[in-house]
This record gives structure tokens, C-alpha cells and sequence, in this order.
């Protein structure tokens, strides 16, 4: 089978449509379980500018969600019945959503990780769900901008940027064993087959820590140890752990 267009929601059978859903099952849970995030962190952020930007980016991902569920109603499957198979926010993540250090990590590590990843459904071969995420990746953009910029704020002061580090090291390895997913497999050979995906999620991954390194170097943020990805059973392929290596 080669890359194929699938234009409708009857046109999705079989395994295709399985690992269709298996994929927006993915991004469902991490978009409704960051929205509880955001809408946490209004309470805990430090000045009224960063929670009123809570508040809109909360506002945006619920958005985010309510588009997975039109897809999902769309295909015949309840979105109740799948969100209600989610774990709950704060385990997802790994994260304490009541702190604003982890809030901040959270903004540059993971919601963008959720980016790369819609990078590659926005051209899926599933025209009804690429077509719903250009607005998602659009506002995307602007929730990492702050998180830039929360990154630089935190190395200002020496104290917070070694908590951030801590931080840091711990939620990476979790963003890339459950954000990304395994990067060889028969999976995989059949989404970007398919066309579900374009690129292998070796190639997003790595895409996504060179985009991140740049902004780490400008303040001095380190990738975590080798062992912390080990650890947890995230699988990384050579040219990862060879970009992971040039800032550790």
C-alpha cells in the first residue's frame, strides 16, 4: 500500500482507521489533559500578565479539544468514552499543576512536543483532521513563544534556573516516551505508509530537540543524562542520543 487521501470520515476502515483513532486518541489526551493544566496554572501564576495568558491558552486548547471530539463524533466513536479512559492530568504529565516552576517547564517542554506532532497531522492523509489542525498549530506557536520567554525570565535568578534544570530533567525523558511513542515498529512503517504521518518519528523528535537546544544554549539549560531516559524506557535512536550529547 502507498500513501492514499482519505477525504472522509465513511472512507476510514479497517486498520487504517484503527491506527487513525490510536492517533487522535494520543493527541485527545494531551490536549484536554493540557488544558486542565493551563487552567490550573491561572491560580499559580506569579503576575496578572501570566495568568491572563493562562486563562487564554486554556481557553484555546479546550478549543483544541472540542475539534478532536467533532472528529471523533464524525468516525462514529463517543469522545466522552475516550477522555473518560484518560488518566488524570496531573499523572499524564507527570507534574505538579499547582506549582508554577512545573507550569513553566510544562510550557517549553511538552506543549511543544505536542507541536511537532501536529505538525505531521496537519498534512495527514486524513483531509478532515488536517484540515482541523491548522488553527491548532497557529495558536500552538504562540503558547511556545511563552515559553521562551518563561525560560529566560527563570535564568535570571540562579535559584529558580537550578529548580527549572531539575525540572527540566525529569519531565524531557517523559515528554519523549509519551509524546512521541516508540521510534522503530510495524506502526510506524504503516502511518507514514499511509500517509497518517510524513515523517518518521525519529526525524520529529530529533526536529523538535534542535529546535529546542538553540534557546537552551542561549541561557545555559542542559539536556538530562543519558541514564534519566534510560531509566524510564524511553527509546532513543543513535541520532538522537547524538544531538541529546552536544549540550549535556
Amino acid at each position: 500500500m502507498t500513501a492514499i487521501t482519505v477525504r472522509t470520515p465513511k472512507e476510514a476502515t479497517g486498520e487504517y482507521r484503527d491506527m487513525l483513532l490510536r492517533l487522535m486518541t494520543r493527541q485527545f489526551y494531551a490536549e484536554t489533559a493540557t488544558a486542565e493544566v493551563f487552567g490550573r496554572s491561572i491560580g499559580c501564576a506569579p503576575t496578572l500578565k501570566e495568568r491572563l495568558l493562562a486563562a487564554e491558552f486554556a481557553e484555546e486548547e479546550a478549543e483544541h479539544s472540542q475539534r478532536m471530539c467533532q472528529l471523533f463524533e464524525d468516525l462514529g466513536v463517543d469522545p466522552e468514552e475516550v477522555f473518560r479512559s484518560r488518566p488524570p492530568a496531573a499523572a499524564f504529565w507527570s507534574l505538579d499543576m499547582d506549582n508554577w516552576v512545573h507550569v513553566a517547564v510544562f510550557n517549553f517542554t511538552v506543549d511543544r512536543a505536542g507541536s511537532h506532532q501536529i505538525m505531521e497531522y496537519r498534512d495527514s492523509s486524513y483531509v478532515p483532521w488536517a484540515e482541523a489542525m491548522g488553527k491548532v498549530l497557529d495558536d500552538e506557536e504562540g503558547h511556545y513563544g511563552n515559553g521562551v520567554d518563561n525560560l529566560r525570565e527563570f535564568a535570571k535568578d540562579k535559584k529558580l534556573f537550578a529548580e527549572f534544570q531539575t525540572l527540566y530533567n525529569q519531565m524531557l525523558p517523559v515528554t519523549i516516551k509519551r509524546a512521541f511513542g516508540r521510534p522503530t515498529g510495524a506502526d510506524n512503517d504503516y502511518c507514514i505508509k499511509v500517509g497518517l504521518k510524513r515523517h518518521t518519528t525519529e526525524a520529529v523528535v530529533n526536529r523538535y530537540l534542535e529546535e529546542m537546544v538553540g534557546y537552551m544554549r542561549q541561557v545555559g539549560l542542559k539536556f538530562p543524562s543519558m541514564a534519566t531516559f534510560d531509566k524510564i524506557g524511553a527509546e532513543l535512536m543513535p541520532s538522537t542520543r547524538a544531538i541529546l550529547a552536544t549540550n549535556q
